[in-house]
C-alpha cells in the first residue's frame, strides 16, 4: 500500500508509487480525503488514476481526524477505515513520511521508507502549493492545467491577435492555443444563423485543456469563449443561451487589443469600421464577468512590450527549486 493526500501529486509521489510497483506484484494506492482539503478528492483521484492506470487507486474518507503528517490521529479511526478499503492482508506499506511505520504496524505489514530526506526528488506538495512555478518541473503533465496561468487575447478583427499570441508564446517558451473556430473554418462562410456556436466553444475549450498540459507556467490563448459570445451577439443581435455560462469561463489575464492597432485589411471578414463597436462590446463583457484585463495598443513593438510586461507580472521568472 501507498497512502497519501497527494495535494497535488508531484514527481516525488510518482517516484514513490513507481518504486512500490516494482517492489510488489499488486499495489493499492490510497488517496486520503478530508473536508477542507485545498484540492478536491475527486480531482486527486482522477489524477492518480491517470498516473497509475494499472494499479488499484481507492478513496479513503476520514472525518474529524487530521492526517498524521499534521496531527496525531486516532489510530482506531485510521485502522477501521483502512480495513474497509483494504480488507486483504498487507505485506508492505511504502511512504516518504515517518507515519508510514505506524500505518504498517496497525496493519501488520512491513514498512519500506522511500526518500524521506527528499534527496531523490527535492520537492513537497506544500512547496508546490506555495509556489508552483518554482517547482514546475516536478508537477506531472496531467496536473499542470490546475496551476497554469491562462492568458487570452481578445479584440477587433485583423488587429494582429494571432501574431501577438504566436510572438508571446515563442518569447515565453510556452504553448499557444489557436483560434479553433477559424481553424475549423466555421466563420469563413455561410450565414451567422447557421453557425454551431456550441461546437465552436467546445472545440476552443478542448484545445485549450489539451495544450495546457504542455504549457510552461503560462498558456497563451488566441481568443476564448467570451469572444464567441460577443461575436454571436454582434452577428445575431442576441447571445444564444448556451453561450452565457461558457462566457464566464475564468482566465487569469486578458489582453484586449485596442481598435487603433495596425490593420490587416486582407484578413478581415467584417467591416473594419465596426472595430470600435466590437472593442466596446468586449470591454463591457469583460467587466460584466469581472475579469482582469489590460488594453494593448500602439505599434507592434509597443504591443509586444505591453503584453510581455502584463504577463510577466502574472508569471514571474521562476526561482531556484528545492526545499526550503
Amino acid at each position: 500500500m501507498v497512502l497519501g493526500r497527494f495535494v497535488p501529486p508531484h514527481a516525488g509521489h510518482v517516484y514513490l508509487c513507481e518504486f512500490a510497483r516494482r517492489w510488489v506484484d499488486d499495489l493499492t494506492i490510497v488517496v486520503s480525503v478530508q473536508d477542507g482539503d485545498p484540492i478536491s478528492g475527486t480531482q486527486r483521484m482522477a489524477w492518480m488514476r491517470e498516473l497509475f492506470p494499472f494499479d488499484r487507486v481507492v478513496h479513503l474518507a476520514v472525518e474529524n481526524s487530521r492526517h498524521p503528517s499534521e496531527h496525531q490521529p486516532s489510530w482506531d479511526v485510521w485502522k477501521a477505515r483502512l480495513e474497509q478499503v483494504l480488507p486483504r492482508r498487507l505485506d508492505f506499506v511504502f511512504a516518504s513520511e515517518p507515519y508510514g511505520a505506524d500505518f504498517a504496524q496497525i496493519r501488520g505489514a512491513r514498512f519500506v521508507s522511500v526518500d524521506q530526506a527528499r534527496a531523490v526528488v527535492p520537492v513537497s506538495a506544500t512547496c508546490i502549493r506555495a509556489d508552483p512555478f518554482a517547482h514546475w518541473q516536478h508537477i506531472p503533465r496531467c496536473v499542470r492545467p490546475a496551476f497554469v496561468k491562462r492568458v487570452s487575447i481578445l479584440g477587433p478583427e485583423s488587429t494582429g491577435k494571432s501574431a501577438l499570441a504566436r510572438a508571446l508564446a515563442e518569447k515565453l517558451g510556452t504553448k499557444r492555443v489557436p483560434e479553433w473556430g477559424r481553424t475549423l473554418g466555421a466563420l469563413d462562410g455561410g450565414s451567422p444563423e447557421g453557425l454551431d456556436w456550441t461546437e465552436i466553444v467546445r472545440g476552443q475549450i478542448a484545445s485549450e485543456e489539451a495544450l495546457a498540459r504542455d504549457a510552461d507556467r503560462v498558456l497563451i490563448c488566441d481568443t476564448d469563449p467570451l469572444a464567441a459570445a460577443v461575436w454571436a451577439e454582434l452577428l445575431l443581435g442576441s447571445r444564444p443561451q448556451e453561450l452565457h455560462e461558457s462566457a464566464r469561463r475564468p482566465y487569469d489575464l486578458t489582453l484586449l487589443i485596442a481598435p487603433d492597432a495596425p490593420s490587416d485589411v486582407a484578413g478581415a471578414r467584417y467591416r473594419l469600421s465596426e472595430r470600435g463597436d466590437f472593442f466596446a462590446r468586449c470591454e463591457r463583457a469583460l467587466r460584466e464577468v469581472g475579469r482582469s484585463f489590460v488594453v494593448v495598443g500602439g505599434g507592434w513593438e509597443e504591443q509586444i512590450a505591453m503584453a510581455l510586461d502584463a504577463v510577466e507580472k502574472l508569471v514571474p521568472s521562476p526561482r531556484p527549486t528545492g526545499l526550503p
